[in-house]
């Protein structure tokens, strides 16, 4: 499945490397915890679910995008 990552590393280069690597609708760094903004869409990769939730992305059904949150 492919709904949701964490990743934990004080190396922000490696961290991008990562994240774009992954196969997982949103990723989270250095902190693993739902998001309160509603701009960002919400959905996963693979089988976990069918599309994504809010955002632009809802509209937008055959990309395949992800959220990165950075706490630096």
């Amino acid at each position: 499945y492919g709904l949701a990552s964490g990743l934990f590393t004080a190396d922000l280069s490696r961290t991008i490397r990562l994240a774009r690597k992954l196969e997982a609708g949103t990723v989270w760094v250095n902190r693993y915890s739902r998001s309160r903004d509603h701009i960002l869409p919400t959905g996963g990769y693979k089988r976990s679910g069918i599309g994504k939730d809010l955002g632009r992305e809802a509209y937008l059904a055959n990309r395949r995008t992800k959220s990165v949150l950075i706490s630096l």
